[in-house]
């Protein structure tokens, strides 16, 4: 695919795609999922990842404390079951 951009435009893009830490390849694929994919709901501004992990969002820290709420209490729960057997 061809695509014609102003250069002030790609100049921004190239900015934007060095922050996120992708490529401007991924970076447009990236905005032009979020804008124009019906299939996925529009989510917050998530924090970006790094490394291996650079095209996963992190949590937000109340998904965070959910998740480690549900995690701990099964925890607990099977280690309680445990020690009654």
């Amino acid at each position: 695919m061809t695509l014609r951009v102003d250069p002030e435009l790609l100049k921004a893009l190239k900015e934007r795609a060095a922050r996120e830490g992708r490529s401007v390849s991924a970076e447009v694929v990236r905005l032009i999922t979020r804008d124009v994919d019906p299939v996925r709901p529009q989510r917050v501004k998530r924090i970006s990842s790094m490394g291996m992990f650079a095209d996963f969002a992190a949590p937000t820290l109340e998904e965070f404390r959910r998740m480690r709420r549900r995690f701990s209490s099964r925890v607990s729960s099977t280690s309680a079951r445990r020690r009654s057997t």
